[in-house]
């Protein structure tokens, strides 16, 4: 584990153990959100079956995917629920890709607000990549492809986040966060690391006190 990772781990579990009732069921919320960001990879490399060396390659650039999150509220600051989401990033001349899935369950604590909510967690579940590499641009339909790197492989996932929202009405509220992907695996070269944003709508349905 990362030491962000630790650190937002330490914090989580020192908010609840000082909140009263922190189990005391409040109701829940959930919604959609769009992200993108920055990522990038190492430099790796591509050998075809005839042992020819392709130039050194390093995957960088904006991804972009969607997918949302459900919590249950508890009492007055945690959090529990899951989340999941899909993300590609296109790069190269020749539409090279590099797509990964993920979910998993998620804690987190929030600071109720009038207006604004600020929240910090961690994500813990698993997900699967996938890395399309295309040395020649393709030209027609329905043919095979020469020197095409193909790679996948599922990983466990760890997500520290952080974020805030803002509330539009009592139903419903902006949210936006940023997070960090992080494979627990041994991460490949190819694996894309950075840091993401998310934008999106939460439907909340609490109790009234």
């Amino acid at each position: 584990m990362s030491k962000k990772s630790f650190i937002v781990v330490f914090l989580l579990f020192t908010t609840i153990s000082f909140c009263q009732n922190p189990f005391k069921y409040k109701g829940f919320s959930g919604g959609m959100m769009i992200h993108s960001g920055y990522l990038k990879t190492q430099n790796f490399n591509l050998i075809s079956n005839s042992n020819q060396h392709f130039n050194t390659i390093k995957a960088q650039g904006f991804p972009f995917g969607l997918g949302g999150a459900g919590r249950v509220h508890l009492g007055s600051f945690l959090r529990i629920g899951g989340e999941g989401y899909v993300s590609n990033l296109k790069y190269g001349e020749n539409g090279s890709n590099i797509s990964v899935s993920w979910g998993g369950v998620l804690v987190d604590v929030a600071w109720q607000n009038k207006y604004f909510t600020p929240f910090a967690g961690i994500t813990l579940g698993g997900g699967r990549w996938q890395n399309i590499t295309l040395t020649n641009e393709v030209k027609d339909d329905f043919i095979a492809e020469e020197n095409v790197g193909y790679r996948t492989n599922s990983f466990f996932a760890l997500s520290p986040f952080i974020g805030v929202e803002y509330a539009l009405n009592n139903k419903i509220r902006l949210t936006l966060k940023a997070d960090y992907l992080i494979n627990l695996n041994h991460s490949p070269n190819d694996f894309a690391k950075g840091v993401r944003l998310f934008f999106g709508f939460m439907f909340y349905r609490l109790k009234t006190e």
